[in-house]
């Protein structure tokens, strides 16, 4: 490549990397809180505010979520959890994102330049992909230290190293020190690998060379290379052991962490019920990234990326793997395996979440750069690969409106595809509310709130009033349940109406589509708080 010729490449690999960031870093605050959200900012804080934090087997995935916020919130000066802001906690999910949007630029030797361009881009514009970076969950982290372990692997196989053999060990860990389904990810690589040797061995008619002479691994000793496999390794288990270990503070977490696989496994396996929210059938991914439309709002569809994928995954499977780009195949052939093996069983597994698309989906979209690179690259003519970029141009531009209305027009409407049992924005109604109460009594924020729901399904109420110092949760109607505010789902009306003694006014919110909440409010504090309007 030409010294100009990679100049205009790096500026625009550097654009795309800026549009990610836009669309990842503007305006974080707006969307009001997703209940897993705020229940993982709730157990941040209390790390923030103690130094303590024990790993939960059973449920809130695993700590480097929480530890990266925890850096996140110490650089920005806040001490106190009262004091934190949203912003500081989506900050870590979405610099993962934009990192995720670098990272081709790690691939841009295997897959080829373009493609890793047009990947870059269509991972920066992606509705899915950018939805969850400004999510403060552990999923975007998930996927990112799973595909930068894939790419420092392909660095240490084209140049042999121990800084890459120990990188892709580091992030190894760290995947598994985010979230338990890495066991299946791990398990779905090695399948992969072994696919991708048998296929090429049908394709080219001989066994692929992995370490043979006319690889740069061959000039490793068994020694050497069997340092560098322990290297890996031993990197790998000091990551996952330092975090679910909490810095060597907490070794049952260790144990835990390993005991955690049965009750995930299972839950993913059977479910949680016929009738359970995140059980759903086994053509819910393909639905959801094929074709979205209810009732009223966008059509939803990430076709475009579907139909490059295709394309990619056809031309890395019937390229033959000859001369030097017979690693660049091979691990084509092994992203492409990857994604349909993941994909096929995330699928199978009953327990489903939108946000669990993405491991598979960002495999789809590598292959879809590789698909691009391949269309525009069978013009031949000029004229004919220009046009031929403008249409790929044209489906990212696609995908770039439906992120935009997704992020910044229906971040928490039902009718986006991705916003799964949020929050609705009439919470912040009901959050205004109880601080103007708030302002007319004369404990101000030591008013006692009492919020009562069925199954403690009172997120993200807990983050909305952090600052509170006498608020209660029940998960059923407590023995003296009169207070100032009394929160509660409308089917304990009938049971708790009976023990108030006090006169109440009441009033009705929403909490996200389909869950409602009755707000009893103290007549006189209301009668306080109605003056003070007129």
């Amino acid at each position: 490549m030409k010294r100009y010729e990679f100049a205009l490449f790096v500026l625009l690999f550097a654009t795309v990397v800026v549009i990610g960031a836009a669309f990842r870093l503007s305006g974080l605050e707006k969307r009001p809180l997703h209940g897993d959200e705020a229940n993982q900012a709730v157990k941040t804080g209390r790390l923030l505010e103690t130094g303590i934090y024990h790993y939960d087997p059973k449920e809130h995935h695993g700590p480097t979520l929480y530890y990266a916020a925890l850096a996140v919130l110490k650089m920005a000066g806040v001490d106190k959890f009262s004091d934190s802001t949203i912003t500081e906690y989506r900050l870590v999910p979405a610099l993962c994102g934009i990192l995720m949007v670098a990272l081709a630029g790690l691939l841009v030797l295997p897959l080829g330049r373009w493609a890793a361009f047009w990947a870059a881009l269509l991972t920066a514009v992606s509705h899915a992909m950018s939805y969850y970076s400004r999510y403060y969950i552990q999923e975007m982290l998930l996927v990112l230290f799973v595909y930068a372990a894939l790419a420092c692997a392909w660095r240490w196989w084209r140049k042999p190293g121990i800084g890459w053999a120990l990188a892709a060990g580091a992030c190894l860990g760290l995947a598994h020190a985010t979230k338990e389904t890495c066991i299946v990810i791990f398990g779905a690589m090695a399948l992969a690998k072994v696919l991708t040797i048998l296929y090429s061995r049908v394709r080219d008619g001989r066994w692929p060379v992995l370490f043979g002479e006319d690889t740069p691994s061959a000039a490793l000793s068994g020694r050497l290379l069997a340092l560098h496999g322990a290297a890996l390794l031993v990197a790998a288990v000091f990551v996952s052991v330092t975090f679910f270990s909490s810095f060597f503070t907490y070794p049952q977490g260790v144990v835990d962490s390993v005991m955690a696989f049965t009750t995930y496994l299972h839950r993913g396996a059977e479910g949680a019920g016929s009738t359970a929210l995140h059980d759903k059938p086994w053509y819910y991914y393909g639905s959801l990234l094929g074709w979205t439309y209810r009732t009223a709002g966008p059509k939803w569809s990430e076709a475009p990326v579907l139909v490059l994928a295709a394309l990619g995954a056809f031309v890395l499977l019937v390229r033959r793997e000859t001369g030097v780009g017979a690693r660049s195949v091979l691990l084509g052939r092994f992203l492409v395996f990857l994604t349909l093996i993941l994909s096929a069983v995330f699928s199978l597994l009953t327990y489903k979440t939108p946000w669990n698309v993405l491991i598979f989906f960002q495999g789809i979209i590598l292959l879809a750069g590789v698909g691009a690179a391949a269309l525009i690259r069978a013009g031949r003519w000029r004229p004919v690969q220009a046009a031929l970029c403008a249409v790929v141009l044209a489906m990212a531009a696609f995908e770039a409106r439906q992120a935009w209305q997704g992020n910044f027009v229906y971040a928490a409407d039902a009718r986006n595809p991705y916003a799964y049992a949020h929050t609705s924005t009439a919470v912040t109604r009901l959050v205004d509310l109880v601080r103007g109460l708030c302002a007319v009594d004369p404990a101000g924020t030591a008013m006692p709130v009492y919020i009562i729901q069925p199954g403690g399904d009172y997120w993200p109420l807990p983050w909305y009033f952090r600052d509170m110092t006498q608020v209660g949760y029940w998960s059923d109607i407590p023995a003296s349940p009169d207070a100032p505010v009394i929160i509660t789902a409308p089917q304990l009306v009938p049971k708790l109406q009976p023990l108030l003694r006090d006169q109440y006014f009441t009033a009705t919110h929403g909490l996200r589509p389909g869950r409602l909440l009755t707000v009893f409010i103290r007549q006189d504090l209301w009668d306080r708080f109605m003056a003070g309007r007129s």
